[in-house]
């Protein structure tokens, strides 16, 4: 198999709760009492405690401590699978915090930052009766998402993939959490929105697309303009004075009287607040509302009713006021379940691998499946020769995903194959769909992109177009292009400026296609070939120039350590130099 390095991260498996939000350093102080205006108060601690924290971070690791794994023999199945998306500082926190953060949840969509921005802080002043209170700076959490509209959606698209679950807040920007409810609600999410993080009206344009907003009595109050929420009364004029004519549930957390779930309409459903544990008491309820959040939503990714999601919520909740800090405090699955009397048949799901920048995967094209059909002993006679090999691939260990040729592997016979009967075969031998990989027919011979025939040219361009369809049929994310006819045989043989503008075209065009502009596009030059002596793309350098040239924010570099090695390159340092300047997709 060769090993290939890629400018587009691999797409994990999508996971059954997505969680975008913020991610703060909480710099926790301990005081007997808040300060009144103008008074400086010295805390009983003479240090402070710096932890992990942040309402994106902290629903995360809830949601993933609360999710149920029956056994942890496989930890790539997505049902009980958490990814949290965020931006984290370029500082010594974020580094901090990102470490101690891929230990509990998938960060493979998450991203340090690349402007210098320092890492959101919450500054946490603690009472003695365990209520805190708490000013956040953003830093990252606000800065450092995407300007372009575009560019954001599509980072989006990507890391929800077909999760069941989308939770946000508001520590980020608005923008963010549209752009994602939009995205979420396009492969059917449900879409809560944590309302903390401001106390301002939520948009209609967002009520819009989410289906629960979560306040507690503070946010609620200040949404709806309301006086006050001394009683359940209170509580449901304001939640349907704060969502107006929309279809939304407001889930309302009380504190220690409980909470209560607003529908548009019919009768509200209301539980009781969970007796702490016998021995315990209330240390610090920082993160109390995030947890019930975050368990919440675990339990209506396991199909729980909205009755059964709050009390199972308030259970986790509970426990989290007994220990100081948030993260820390955030409960276990085990002792969620027996808070409720219920016996456990979960186990802690298995800690995610440390990914660095992506998980590290294993693929194959199916090409790589023809060899030695002899030790091939158990294909089926009446199925397509594409399906066998696919059978062949699922047999080896530790390959996860494929690769498809177009056209090669989408025909059979001479007869197309069906896109569904592919993606059939795929998913029947527990086979993810990695890139389809565009190799052009000998028709190309004298050129696909740089082919002097404006007829034939255009003839590329539309297989390329016509792979990025099959791409989107099959479930793919990315189309490779190998331009292996695009160069000459001999030195002044071509017109190189010409050949360079010709190639810049043809790539922008297929690139910002209606059929591939949702899809990461990457060309995998290779220096010589026997079908074209030099390539007008011979080296890493000429690659990154072309991406720069192209100028599209979907189009990037597959690098092929084979490749580089024949162009005298060392492919450590080829990828370094496609990470610095851009990071990869």
């Amino acid at each position: 198999f060769a090993i290939r390095a890629v400018a587009s991260a691999s797409a994990s498996a999508s996971a059954s709760i997505v969680v975008i939000g913020s991610i703060n350093a909480d710099v926790i102080v301990r005081v007997d009492r808040l300060p009144r205006p103008e008074e400086t108060r010295l805390s009983p601690k003479n240090t402070v405690d710096v932890l992990c924290g942040g309402k994106g971070a902290n629903q995360a690791v809830a949601a993933a401590r609360a999710s149920c794994a029956i056994d942890d023999v496989n930890d790539d199945d997505d049902h009980n699978r958490v990814s949290f998306v965020g931006k984290f500082g370029a500082d010594a926190y974020g580094a901090q915090l990102f470490h101690e953060l891929e230990a509990e949840v998938d960060l493979t969509k998450s991203a340090r930052s690349t402007r210098g921005s320092p890492n959101g802080l919450g500054l946490v002043m603690l009472a003695d009766d365990g209520i805190p209170s708490a000013v956040v700076v953003g830093g990252a959490n606000v800065d450092d998402w995407p300007e372009n509209d575009e560019v954001l959606a599509r980072e989006l698209r990507e890391a929800i993939g077909n999760a069941k679950i989308v939770l946000l807040q508001r520590e980020v920007p608005e923008r963010v959490n549209i752009h994602a409810a939009r995205e979420a609600k396009k492969h059917n999410a449900v879409v809560i929105l944590d309302a903390g993080g401001s106390h301002s009206a939520v948009s209609l344009e967002l009520l819009s697309l989410i289906d629960y907003v979560a306040p507690n009595e503070n946010e609620l109050q200040g949404m709806a303009n309301a006086q006050s929420l001394a009683t359940d009364d209170d509580v449901i004029h304001a939640a349907r004075v704060a969502v107006g004519n929309t279809n939304v549930k407001v889930l309302v957390t009380l504190g220690a009287r409980g909470a209560l779930l607003v529908p548009p309409q019919g009768e509200p459903i209301r539980i009781k607040g969970m007796t702490l544990p016998s021995g315990t008491s209330e240390v610090d309820a920082t993160a109390a509302g995030d947890t019930f959040r975050g368990a919440f939503a675990v339990a209506l990714a396991e199909g729980r009713s909205d009755t059964e999601a709050m009390r199972f919520a308030a259970a986790a909740g509970a426990l989290a006021v007994t220990k100081l800090g948030a993260m820390p405090s955030l409960p276990s699955r085990q002792e969620i379940d027996r808070l409720l009397g219920v016996h456990s048949t979960c186990v802690s799901p298995r800690q995610p691998r440390a990914r660095g920048v992506v998980p590290l995967q294993f693929a194959s094209r199916l090409n790589s499946m023809k060899a030695r059909q002899d030790l091939f002993t158990y294909s089926d006679t009446n199925v397509p020769e594409v399906i066998n090999l696919i059978k062949r691939m699922a047999s080896v260990r530790g390959v996860s995903s494929l690769f498809l040729n177009y056209p090669e592997h989408f025909v059979d016979g001479g007869k197309a194959l069906a896109a569904a009967d592919l993606r059939r075969a795929i998913r029947s031998f527990k086979l993810k769909m990695g890139a389809v990989c565009v190799r052009f027919p000998e028709e190309f011979r004298l050129g696909a992109f740089t082919n002097p025939n404006e007829n034939i040219k255009q003839r590329a361009e539309t297989l390329v177009r016509d792979a990025c369809r099959a791409a989107n049929d099959l479930g793919a994310d990315e189309v490779i292009i190998w331009p292996r006819y695009d160069g000459y045989d001999y030195h002044f043989q071509a017109n190189y400026d010409e050949a360079w503008d010709s190639m810049v075209a043809s790539y922008r065009s297929v690139a910002t296609s209606t059929e591939c502009n949702s899809l990461k596009i990457s060309v995998e030059y290779k220096p010589t070939d026997e079908k074209s002596r030099f390539s007008f793309i011979p080296s890493t350098g000429s690659a990154l120039l072309l991406v720069d040239a192209v100028g599209c924010p979907n189009f990037g570099l597959t690098l092929d350590v084979g490749h580089m090695l024949a162009a005298g390159e060392n492919p450590a340092q080829g990828a370094a130099h496609v990470a610095a300047p851009r990071g990869f997709f």
